[in-house]
Parts: C-alpha cells; sequence; structure tokens
C-alpha cells in the first residue's frame, strides 16, 4: 500500500545518461544497485554505505544546497539529486516507500540510511531480495543492536538458501567487515555456511588491491597458519601500517628475521615492534644494542636499545667505546665514560672532565675518584693554563671559596665562553652581586649576557629612577652604560621616556641617539589606551600617575578623561575615591569637588586646567579659580607645566579662558626667562604661541639672534615668524652682514630667499649671481630679480653655467628664465654623467614645453639606473600616457625590475586606465617593499572599476578577484562607500 508520500518519490526527473552521477546519485533516480555501482568489488559496497549514509543524515530546520560539476557543466545539487525525495521515517506511517514492496533502489538507500529506524525497517523487506545481499552483510555489523540482530538473521536465512559460489562471492565482503567492532560474527556465519575454512580464497585475497580486505585476510590468514614466513616478511613491507603489525605480531618471523627488521625496517612501527620482539627473544647483543643506540634512524629504537644496553656496557670493543665516546649524545659519552675504568683505560678519564655536559663530567669525576685521583687538582690545572667552558664548569662544580679569586680572572678571559661558564660559576658560589654582574649585560656574547640575566633583571626592576640615572653619569664604563640602556627597556614606557628626558644631550652618542629616538615617538592617545589608565588608577593598587600617565602630552590627559568617562558609569564608587580619576568623572558634583581638593596638588593641575574647559559652568568657575590662584602663587612653575596644557585646550568652546590667561601672564615682563624657555619647547603649539608672544615687543632681539632663530628652526610656521622678524629688524636697524650670512646658510629655501632679497640692501648685490643654481626655484628667482636689478642678465649667466658646469639648479633656472632656443643646450645634458643633472635636463624640457624629446626617448629613459631620471621621465611622460605601448609598461612592472622603475610604470599605468595594466597595478599591493605597496593603493583608490566592470575586458571571476584583493586593503567605510556589485 503507498503511503502519502508516494508522490514525493515518483516526482522525479527523467532517466538520462549517468556516467557523472555517483553510485548514491544513481540509486536516488532508481537504478538498480548492481547498475548503480562502479564495480562490484566488497569496497564499492561499503563506499555505497557510506554515501547514502551522508547524504541521508539531516538535522530538523536544515535544508543544504550547492553546485556540482557534471561533465563539462555547472547545475544545482538539488537539480542532480535532491535528497529531500529519498524515503525517511515518519512518525505516524513509518517508512515512506514508494510502494510496496520496494523496488531494489529504494530498498538498497533504505539499508544504508543514516536513521537506524529506517535500516531495521528495510531488513524487513531484505528476505529473499539476492541484490541487496552484501548490504545485509554489511548491516551484521551495524552499531545499533536491533539492526544487527535482524541482519543476522536475515543473512543466516539467505545464506542457508543461497549456492556455495554466491556464499564464496561474498568472502571479501565478509573478510573486510570481519575486523570491524561487531563484524565478526558476519565471518562467522560465512564459515558456518560454508563447512570450512576457503584457505585458498584467504591466502589469494592477501594480495587483494584494497587494503581493507587485504587486512581483513591477513588476519585470518595468520590466525589459521596459512603463510609461510617468507610471505610473513614480505607482509612486514605493506603499504598499510595495520598489516606490517599484524604480520610482525604473529610470531611466525624467526628472532633473528625480527632483529635485522629492529635495525633496517623502512617504517617507525615496524622497527618498533620488531625490536620488542627481538628484545624479549634476546637476539641483539650487546654490541649490536649500543651500535642501534648510538646509530639508530629512529629516536624511540635509540631510546629503547640504550636502556636495554645500559647495564651492559663492559667489554665493549675498542672501536665502539671510542664512537660512543665522542657521539653528540650525553647519556652514550656517559655509559662509555663509566666504561672506561673496566676496559684499562683509566688513563683517558681526564681529558672527559672538561666535557660540556654535566652528566658526563660527574662520571668521569666519579671513576677519577674511584681511581685514587683527585679531579680538583686537574680542573685547577685546566683552568689555569688553557681554560675552556667545560673545565671552567668543572671547576665551580667541584670547587671552594679558595678558587673564587681564579674564577674572576677567567670571568675577563677574552673568550665568550669562558667568561659565560665563570659567571655562571660565580652565581653558583653566591660570590657575586648584582652590581657587580650588572656590566656583563652589554657582553657581546649571548651566553654571558644569559648567565647574568636572571640575577641582574629582577634586582634592576626594583631599583629607583635615581638608580638608573646614575649608570650614565660622567665617568662610568662604557658598558655599563650599555647595560643600562637593555636595563631601561624592561621598564614602562612612560618611565622610559620621563628618564630619556634627561639624556638627550648626553656626551654618549648611543645613549643620546636612544633618548631622542625614544621621545620622537609620537603616543596615540585614544579611547582604549586612556580606559586602560583608568582602569590601572582604580585598581586598588595606588600606582603612581606618572607609571601610567606620560604626564608631560596633553593628549594623555584628555585621552584618561575619555577613558574614566567611559568607564565610571559600571565602576563609579571605584573612580571615585581617587583624585584623578574623580577629577575626570561622569558625574559633575564628583568632579566639582574633586576640582577643590587638586589645589595646590600640582601633578593634578593639568586636569584643573581641563576643567576650566567643562561643559558644567559650576565645575568650570571652580576649576577657573583654583588655575587663577595657582597663577599668582607659584607663576612660573605653572606657566613650564600647564602652559602645553592649555595650548592643547585652545579649539575647545570654552577652552579660550585659559589660553587668555596664560597669554596675559606670559606678556608680563617678570616672565620673560619662561617664555625664552617655551620657544624652545617641545610641544608646537606651545612654541608657536611663545614665539608670537615674543615678537610682539619692537626691538626684543637683534636681527643675528632672529635670524639665528629662523635658520635652525624646524616648523615651516615659526621659520616664517622669525624670517619676518629678522628682516624687519634690518629694515629698522640696518642690514648686518652676519644675518644676511646666517639666513644665506640656512638648510630652508625659502629663508635662504629672504637672505638673497636682503643682500641689496647690505650693499651686497653683486653677490646674487652665487645663487643663481640654487637647489630652491624660490631662491633662484630672487638671485635673478637681483640680478636683473644690477642690470645683468640672469640667461647668459645661465647658460654659461651649463655650458661650463652644469649643476641641477643651473639646468632648471635657464629652463625657467630661457626660451625654446636653449632647447637644445638643455638636450644636450641628457648623457651627462651626473644623475642629478640628468633628472634636472628632464623637468627642465618639460618647463620649456619643446617637444624633444619625443616619447620613445622618454621610454628609454625609464631604464635609466637613477631614479631621480626615472621619476622625472615618468612625469613627462604622464600626458602621454594613453598613447603609450601598454605591454611594455606592463614588462617594467615586473616584481624582479627595479623598485623606482616598478613605481613610475605603475604611475603610468594608472594614467593610462587600461585593463591589461590593473593585474600589474592590483599585483604590487603584495609587493614586499612598503612604499610601492602605498603607491598600488592609492593608485587603486582613483582607478575606475565601474568603467573596468563595463568594459569587460576580464572574465567575472578575473574581475572579482581582482576587487577583492583590492578591498582587503580598505577599511570598512572605504568598502561600503564603493558599493561595486555587478
Amino acid at each position: 500500500m503507498s503511503s502519502p508520500y508516494a508522490a514525493a518519490m515518483q516526482i522525479l526527473p527523467p532517466l538520462s545518461r549517468t556516467a557523472f552521477y555517483s553510485p548514491a546519485e544513481r540509486l536516488l533516480h532508481g537504478k538498480d544497485p548492481q547498475r548503480a555501482l562502479d564495480g562490484n568489488g566488497p569496497q564499492d559496497w561499503t563506499d555505497l554505505d557510506t554515501s547514502v549514509h551522508c547524504n541521508t543524515w539531516t538535522r530538523r530546520g536544515w535544508r543544504s544546497s550547492g553546485t556540482v560539476r557534471v561533465g563539462v557543466n555547472w547545475f544545482d545539487s538539488l537539480e542532480i539529486a535532491d535528497w529531500s525525495t529519498a524515503p525517511h521515517w515518519h512518525d505516524g506511517h513509518g517508512v515512506t516507500w514508494s510502494a510496496a514492496p520496494p523496488a531494489g533502489s529504494e530498498l538498497a538507500l533504505c539499508l544504508c540510511h543514516d536513521d537506524p529506524r529506517v535500516r531495521e525497517a528495510a531488513l524487513g523487506h531484505a528476505a529473499g531480495r539476492p541484490e541487496v545481499l552484501p548490504l545485509v552483510l554489511i548491516r551484521c555489523a551495524d552499531s545499533a543492536e536491533p539492526v544487527r540482530e535482524a541482519a543476522r538473521a536475515v543473512l543466516a536465512a539467505e545464506l542457508t538458501a543461497a549456492t556455495e559460489e554466491d556464499v564464496r562471492a561474498l568472502v571479501p565482503l565478509a573478510l573486510l567487515v570481519g575486523p570491524r567492532r561487531h563484524g565478526a560474527r558476519a565471518w562467522e556465519l560465512v564459515l558456518e555456511r560454508l563447512g570450512s575454512l576457503p584457505a585458498a580464497q584467504v591466502v589469494e585475497l592477501v594480495g587483494h588491491a584494497d587494503h581493507e580486505v587485504r587486512f581483513g585476510a591477513v588476519r585470518v590468514a595468520l590466525a589459521h597458519g596459512l603463510l609461510t614466513a617468507d610471505r610473513v616478511a614480505c607482509l612486514v613491507a605493506d603499504p598499510e601500517a595495520r598489516i606490517r603489525l599484524a604480520a610482525l605480531r604473529s610470531g611466525v618471523l624467526p628472532a633473528e628475521r625480527a632483529a635485522g627488521l629492529a635495525l633496517s625496517g623502512r617504517c617507525p612501527e615496524v622497527r618498533r615492534a620488531a625490536l620488542g620482539l627481538a628484545l624479549e627473544a634476546g637476539a641483539l647483543t650487546p654490541a649490536q644494542l649500543w651500535e642501534t643506540a648510538a646509530a639508530g634512524r629512529d629516536a624511540v629504537v635509540r631510546q629503547r636499545c640504550e636502556e636495554a644496553a645500559r647495564h651492559s656496557a663492559d667489554g665493549l670493543p675498542g672501536p665502539l667505546l671510542d664512537a660512543l665516546l665522542v657521539h653528540p649524545r650525553t647519556t652514550l659519552r656517559t655509559a662509555a665514560v663509566r666504561a672506561l675504568r673496566g676496559a684499562g683505560r683509566a688513563g683517558e678519564l681526564t681529558a672527559h672532565l672538561s666535557d660540556p655536559s654535566a652528566p658526563v663530567r660527574e662520571a668521569a669525576r666519579r671513576e677519577l675518584r674511584a681511581a685514587g685521583q683527585d679531579p680538583l687538582a686537574h680542573y685547577r690545572a685546566l683552568c689555569a693554563d688553557s681554560p675552556v667552558p667545560g673545565a671552567v664548569f668543572g671547576l665551580a662544580e667541584t670547587g671552594d671559596a679558595s678558587d673564587l679569586p681564579l674564577l674572576r680572572g677567567l670571568a675577563r678571559h677574552p673568550e665568550g665562553r669562558v667568561r659565560a661558564a665563570a659567571l655562571a660559576g660565580l652565581r653558583r658560589h653566591g660570590a657575586a652581586t648584582p652590581e657587580e654582574l650588572l656590566p656583563y649585560l652589554a657582553d657581546p656574547h649571548a651566553p654571558a649576557v644569559r648567565a647574568v640575566r636572571s640575577l641582574v633583571l629582577p634586582y634592576a626592576r626594583t631599583r629607583p629612577e635615581s638608580w638608573l640615572l646614575e649608570l650614565f653619569a660622567p665617568g662610568r664604563p662604557d658598558a655599563l652604560r650599555v647595560a643600562g640602556l637593555a636595563v631601561l627597556e624592561l621598564r614602562p614606557l612612560l618611565v622610559r621616556r620621563r628618564i630619556a628626558r634627561s639624556l638627550t644631550s648626553h656626551r654618549d652618542p648611543a645613549v643620546r641617539g636612544w633618548a631622542r629616538a625614544l621621545l620622537q615617538e609620537r603616543l596615540k592617545w585614544e579611547l582604549y589606551a586612556g580606559r586602560d589608565a583608568a582602569l590601572k588608577l582604580a585598581d586598588g593598587t595606588d600606582t603612581p600617575l606618572d607609571e601610567v600617565v606620560d604626564t608631560e602630552d596633553p593628549a594623555a590627559w584628555t585621552a584618561l578623561d575619555i577613558g574614566v568617562r567611559y568607564m565610571a558609569p559600571y565602576e563609579a564608587k571605584a573612580f571615585g575615591s581617587r583624585a584623578a580619576t574623580a577629577l575626570c568623572h561622569w558625574n559633575g558634583r564628583i568632579r566639582e569637588g574633586a576640582v577643590v581638593a587638586a589645589a595646590g596638588v600640582p601633578e593634578l593641575l593639568p586636569l584643573a586646567v581641563l576643567r576650566c574647559a567643562d561643559w558644567a559652568p559650576q565645575v568650570r568657575e571652580a576649576a577657573r579659580r583654583v588655575v587663577a590662584d595657582a597663577l599668582r602663587d607659584a607663576g612660573e612653575q605653572t606657566l613650564r607645566g600647564l602652559t602645553p596644557m592649555v595650548m592643547h585646550l585652545r579649539g575647545r568652546r570654552e577652552g579660550r579662558w585659559a589660553v587668555e590667561a596664560f597669554e596675559a601672564a606670559l606678556r608680563e615682563p617678570r616672565y620673560t626667562a619662561v617664555r625664552a624657555e617655551l620657544c624652545s619647547h617641545r610641544d608646537l603649539r606651545t612654541r608657536r604661541a611663545a614665539v608670537r608672544i615674543s615678537l610682539e615687543g619692537a626691538g626684543a632681539m637683534g636681527a643675528p639672534a632672529l635670524a639665528r632663530r629662523a635658520a635652525g628652526e624646524g616648523d615651516a610656521v615659526l621659520r616664517d615668524l622669525w624670517k619676518r622678524a629678522a628682516l624687519a629688524a634690518m629694515a629698522a636697524q640696518g642690514s648686518e652682514d652676519v644675518a644676511v650670512d646666517t639666513l644665506l646658510a640656512s638648510r630652508a629655501g625659502y629663508v635662504r630667499a629672504a637672505g638673497v632679497t636682503a643682500l641689496r640692501a647690505a650693499g651686497r648685490a653683486a653677490e646674487g649671481s652665487r645663487h643663481l643654481a640654487d637647489p630652491s626655484g624660490t631662491v633662484r628667482a630672487c638671485a635673478r630679480w637681483l640680478v636683473r636689478q644690477e642690470g645683468g642678465d640672469a640667461g647668459e649667466a645661465y647658460r654659461r653655467l651649463c655650458a661650463e658646469s652644469p649643476t641641477p639648479g643651473a639646468v632648471l633656472g635657464l629652463a625657467e628664465c630661457g626660451s625654446r632656443a636653449d632647447s637644445a643646450l638643455v638636450a644636450g645634458l641628457l648623457g651627462h654623467s651626473d644623475d642629478e643633472v640628468r633628472a634636472a635636463a628632464v623637468a627642465a624640457l618639460r618647463l620649456l614645453g619643446v617637444p624633444e624629446p619625443g616619447p620613445q626617448a622618454l621610454l628609454l629613459l625609464l631604464d635609466d639606473p637613477s631614479p631621480a631620471v626615472v621619476r622625472e621621465a615618468a612625469r613627462s611622460l604622464r600626458p602621454l600616457a594613453p598613447g603609450l605601448p601598454t605591454a611594455h609598461l606592463v614588462e617594467r612592472a615586473r616584481p624582479d625590475r627595479p623598485v623606482h622603475l616598478r613605481r613610475a610604470a605603475l604611475r603610468l599605468l594608472a594614467s593610462q586606465g587600461s585593463d591589461e595594466g590593473l593585474p600589474s597595478v592590483t599585483g604590487a599591493l603584495d609587493d614586499p617593499d612598503p612604499g610601492l605597496r602605498r603607491t598600488a593603493l592609492s593608485l587603486l583608490r582613483r582607478w575606475d572599476w565601474k568603467a573596468s566592470v563595463l568594459r569587460g575586458g576580464f572574465e567575472p571571476g578575473e574581475m572579482r578577484a581582482l576587487l577583492r584583493r583590492y578591498e582587503s586593503e580598505l577599511g570598512w567605510k572605504e568598502r561600503h562607500r564603493m558599493r561595486l556589485t555587478w
């Protein structure tokens, strides 16, 4: 009787060619089991069972789908095989058969089903169905007991009615299933039906191609003694590990052959199992055991041989004992040293007293004492004459206090390993303090550093900062200063920065460079850093404020403020209990109370300044009173410490009050010294404010001093202020040669330009021609103006310079004031030996606007070895990029080309915008050079991706791969902004 689910099973795609289908899919489409399989071997049946079991595994509410390839085409997996139409269990109807009795394909599907209830129900229809008898045999080893029992009953009945030929056909499958956990009964049923063991068939199946059938046949053959020793020896080399072990453990092989396999077996498990058998039979001599322990390729075999031979080292042959004495393994050398005295070679023991290994040295000392000698005397003689690390270690292990002077002398030995051994010996005797061992942290030999590191570093971590600063005091040894730098690296970053501020002018270049490099690293304070600092302050450990916050960095205070307000709602009590965190609390009343309590506490004044711009008026007014009192009572100290914080808050809505109050204080004459100090402050905003205030007073500084500040200033804004002030001073007081020369010597171009302009007022206009070839275009323009004012011809001067001794500035200057008639002179410099002159010639021709050199000549310049020439050639080619050969540029963008050439080629490819260049530009994202990666990412950001998609020059998969590689470098905001889909 058909069930309500019969219709679902009948709605199947029409049968077509199934050469590309799997056997399970063929069953689902209605093929008979025999026709569905690719073969009739036992492994085909077990593979079918596994495949159907996996495909019928379902989880409630889940439905999987995908694409599969059939031949050369891709299809939806549900088109090929919709496993939801396969029979399944229904609580009201049982199995959803499509017909009664079920067809062979449907019965086979149910016998392999994931649901044990379906398998058990299918066994009720399996009687008299020989096409599914192999699956019934497989079910005899089922994990579900009801299924197992039902299958065994069906199999017993079917085997009784089957012919002997049919039963023998099931023997390979029964051997395959037999080794399974519940598979032995299937093999027993087949044997009961045959009446005797099919020995010839089992022996034949020992060579079967399938390893599972082969293993089952080997088990049976070995259990019944069907294999000769030679055949078993062949099985030891079988590719399947289970077969190799079964052959070894069968006991058929003689002990001598097992011993040979322990030494020469190709597989680790064979060697180890054979060694166990050989040791049980006593087939290996002590010499063989020691040889295997020394030369065996298997670590487990070597170790077991060594353990077995440990008590039989006496009487070894001389050559074998010599080999063991120089073996790299410590345990073998130790055993050989113990055997020396028994072999009558006690005189060789002294040579092993200085062995690098402690167990070997201990064995040599024990044997020497047994021979009536004193090892300590030997150690003293060795260390006094020609010390080696082993001898120094041995002296430390056996010596006493009288040997400490010798160890101290060896700690200064020129060889690093000897120094390391002596230091370890001194530590062993407790004869060296951390202060004495501190210089060895700078030892060039790493083992010497390791010997003292574990003692010195814990001690150094507990020392105060004053002790660290003393390590860099004048007169201290160089090694001690280097060790001090190593100790500083263990301190928190903020402590290192605080100490580094005291070392920026140290006489040692290494110390000075370390301090300046550390301070130049700008700390990035954001929400997470401020939150971590807030948690450290509120953890109840009373951590000093200067170890959590960089007290000289205004950004650190604002980050702490944000971090406390972020965390305070969760830990209100903890954050309100400490003054620093209470000043940043989210509750305005707590902030107001903390501001009042901060009066007179210098370390909290930066937070009080922060509260001067608070959004709550009550907090703001209280904070301003505290800051005003600090300015009145300790003006100089307050201005020095708080001006950076005040300038940091200049842009806030309520931040102007503090800025105006501090600027007013800085204008007072009594704070002139403070103002001068702030003009050199490391904080840029503070320095700019102090300089502007200092320059307000007319005639406050002389022209030479102002010129020196302009020439030495690193900030462009401040350079301009100092320069303008110097020019104004010279205009008011008269030009001074010292001031003019100082401006002319500056590294900044527009400061030199101001000096060139000042030459005329100083009566030195004739010197203008010296600056015509200056590297800066601004200076050259001022020099040309000065020459024209004196009636000279700058063009003729440039032509003379380019003809006689061309420089980059002269070439560019000629292009700036010359005409197209000068192009021949400039083009002749394209072959100059100086890289900078060639690059300037390319740029000059571009400025002159002449057609020469053409695109082909510029393309040749791309291969110039100078990066400057290639860069200028690429700039000249950029307007011509659409007409350039793309293949030529792609060839020069390959990874084996120089970086500067690849960068120019990528820029030109991006200017072209052709699809042929997109893979080269995208591929540069994986280049090891970070600069080239940045260039490629910048070019791809400007690439017209939509145009590339619409042109269709790439397959969709290729285009998608390029876009995904580009998107992997972007943040989520940029990816969202692109929204490129197709």
